[in-house]
């Protein structure tokens, strides 16, 4: 218990200094920048599992008949069974670099 304060603490300080310093957080940033104007694309889930307070949804998708594998690691407060095994999903991608992408 006190390992999980102590990382929500650190998170929080981070947070507050990133902010103070005027910036974002690389992930936080990465994944607002896909939102916004991120190609969407199809794909399939391969696997999940339960990560944390979340679930790790890895998915594969195809951009220009070269396939990528990747995962996303999603909230899942009261949607458990939100992704499964097979499942078609939507998926966001830069377009300059495929690899970079997160669920829709």
């Amino acid at each position: 218990m006190a390992e999980v304060r102590s990382q929500g603490t650190l998170s929080r300080w981070r947070s507050w200094w990133q902010r103070l310093l005027g910036r974002e957080d690389p992930e936080a940033a990465r994944r607002r920048w896909l939102r916004q104007s991120g190609r969407i694309i199809e794909g399939e889930v391969l696997d999940i599992r339960p990560a944390g307070q979340g679930t790790l949804v890895r998915y594969r998708y195809e951009v220009a008949s070269v396939e990528y594998e990747s995962f996303d690691v999603v909230d899942t407060a009261g949607r458990e069974y939100r992704y499964w095994p097979g499942q078609r999903v939507s998926i966001r991608y830069d377009r300059r670099r495929p690899s970079n992408s997160i669920l829709d």
